[in-house]
């Protein structure tokens, strides 16, 4: 839940300004190298993006413990990471899954394939609306393909999910989507600026395809782009004030980083 915001009142002592600055300061999220945040509205709907930097930040994914047992939700994630040392910065569901709680395309963690791509070319649903594709990161960097283009290629990645339907491709809208669709939800995805720079977004209110596809492309400069979920999108981001516990996901994309000591935070006041 949000944060009350800590207000300093004038009351004649500037050592009680400066301590109640110091407590705000040393209560708020410390910032994580290589993460960082932006907030907008876009035709109307508002947008939480996440902008990871690869070259400071490492996005890992997450399905199961080293026991074997899935993480399920955010909450269950962090807890465990504290037990390995880490804390976790940003996080979001990966993708779309199938009815026995699996990946339903690749899933490659830490380089290990642990689902097979997914050629699969009928059914309904996102996941088959065709071009779908592969988020993936490799030793040069992020990229996003169609499954096709994925397969021909045949990359050795530390990190692949497979998803869809794809939302921007070569800086191109997917062809089926509709401007005037009234089919909305909460949504979730990732784009590539480039192969070094990647961004997480998810919709803060219920948006259509085409509107979110058209964000990436228009607003965050992305000519691809993948649809991670829909009404089950979540977005951890302590920084932002956003730590829920997260519904029953199978695959998490997430940052971490190592815990430290320091928990104090010093500074002038304003």
């Amino acid at each position: 839940m949000p944060l009350a915001e800590t207000r300093q009142r004038l009351c004649g002592s500037c050592l009680i300004g400066v301590l109640l600055w110091c407590i705000f300061v040393s209560a708020a999220p410390a910032a994580s190298p290589g993460v960082t945040f932006q907030s907008e509205t876009y035709r109307n709907v508002p947008f939480t993006v996440a902008w990871i930097e690869l070259e400071s930040a490492s996005l890992e994914l997450f399905w199961k413990d080293s026991d074997g047992k899935p993480f399920q939700n955010f909450a269950r994630l962090e807890e465990w990471l504290g037990s390995q040392g880490k804390t976790l910065v940003v996080a979001t569901n990966s993708g779309i899954y199938a009815e026995d709680r699996t990946p339903l395309g690749l899933h490659v963690a830490n380089g290990k394939e642990l689902r097979s791509l997914n050629p699969h070319t009928g059914g309904k649903g996102n996941f088959a609306l065709k071009p779908n594709g592969v988020f993936y990161i490799d030793e040069s960097g992020a990229h996003i393909r169609t499954t096709e283009a994925y397969a021909a290629a045949a990359p050795t990645p530390e990190l692949a999910v497979q998803s869809g339907p794809l939302l921007v491709i070569d800086d191109a809208l997917h062809p089926k989507f509709n401007e005037d669709s009234t089919s909305i939800h909460f949504r979730n995805g990732i784009g590539v600026a480039s192969t070094k720079r990647v961004a997480i977004v998810i919709s803060d209110l219920p948006v259509n395809l085409h509107t979110f596809a058209s964000y990436f492309r228009e607003k965050l400069g992305c000519p691809n782009a993948l649809y991670l979920d829909g009404s089950l999108s979540g977005l951890y981001a302590p920084e932002r004030e956003r730590t829920p516990i997260g519904l029953e996901y199978v695959g998490i994309l997430a940052v971490t980083a190592p815990v430290t000591d320091d928990k104090t935070t010093v500074g002038e006041a304003p």
